[in-house]
């Protein structure tokens, strides 16, 4: 379990201290912390550049050249091993002297008798998400008019303390953002409140729009949904994708970021239903057959 000091004060503005006392805390109350991280730290030197031509290296197969705009006009050469990019993307690049999140100093360096001068970064390689495979793409995160600015600007990053804890089964009331804050802040003394998040309904009753059925309340006492109309799915904006990376997950789009995110903040499991798509709005909570099969979102059955 994943959590942000920041995120845990909008539950108790009044944490604070040193964020390693803070973590001995945490594992007093049984959230032992297995991690302690600064988020958002190790990027200076990182800015936004633009991707300019591809080419082939003379004399590596799996190498291929890159020229960039590091945000100065100028073409600059790099060496890459990825082959995710093409011409116009804009990519997070390290220029010569940065010093990385996991410590390695850019240098200016032959590979294969071609010069490369800083690097092309994947999102791992910046603390941005577990994606090692290929260059982050940031072209609909960002535009060209941000081209040499620190990649923490264009991304909205801020430090931030990250804590990775382990917590038992039996503290499914420590499974969220806010359960976590609660205990914290009861040990520390100070004021634990949920944000005022006030919704006003409108228009048609979702029982005359929607039924569920549950068929075995063993497994499922309770299933309740609230319909939206109108919505329309893009983006989520910045600061939710970046604390939705920083806890593991990957951005996907506003509808699934904002379940991913309540589920991640107050521990309650919960799905978005195209209501389009369901025969008479019918919701039906049951057993899988045996031998069923499910396809989940991204394609994996």
């Amino acid at each position: 379990m994943k959590v942000l000091l920041s995120w845990m004060r909008e539950f108790a503005p009044d944490i604070d201290g040193d964020p390693v006392a803070l973590g001995e805390t945490l594992s007093a109350l049984g959230l032992a912390v297995e991690e302690m991280s600064i988020v958002g730290e190790g990027l200076d030197g990182v800015v936004l550049a633009k991707v300019l031509e591809l080419s082939p290296h003379p004399d590596a197969d799996k190498i291929q050249l890159v020229q960039v705009d590091a945000g100065d006009g100028e073409p600059l050469q790099v060496c890459c091993g990825a082959f995710n990019m093409a011409v116009g993307d804009l990519v997070p690049f390290a220029t010569i002297g940065t010093v990385m999140p996991n410590g390695m100093e850019i240098a200016q360096r032959k590979m294969r008798g071609q010069m490369s001068n800083g690097m092309c970064c994947s999102a791992i390689e910046i603390g941005m998400g577990e994606d090692a495979d290929g260059i982050m793409i940031l072209t609909e995160q960002a535009d060209e008019s941000q081209l040499g600015q620190p990649i923490a600007d264009v991304l909205g990053v801020e430090q931030d303390v990250l804590y990775d804890l382990e917590v038992n089964a039996n503290r499914p009331d420590a499974m969220s953002v806010a359960g976590v804050a609660r205990d914290l802040a009861a040990a520390l003394g100070v004021p634990f409140a949920f944000p005022d998040r006030t919704v006003e309904r409108s228009g048609e009753d979702a029982a005359s729009q929607a039924q569920i059925e549950i068929i075995d309340p063993v497994l499922c006492g309770r299933f309740v949904a609230r319909i939206l109309h109108n919505v329309i799915v893009g983006e989520s904006p910045q600061w939710i994708q970046n604390r939705l990376i920083a806890l593991g997950m990957r951005p996907i789009n506003s509808v699934v970021d904002i379940s991913n995110y309540v589920m991640l903040e107050l521990g309650q499991p919960n799905h978005v239903f195209d209501l389009d798509t369901i025969p008479n709005g019918h919701l039906r909570v049951r057993r899988a057959t045996e031998g069923e099969a499910m396809v989940t979102l991204d394609g994996a059955e």
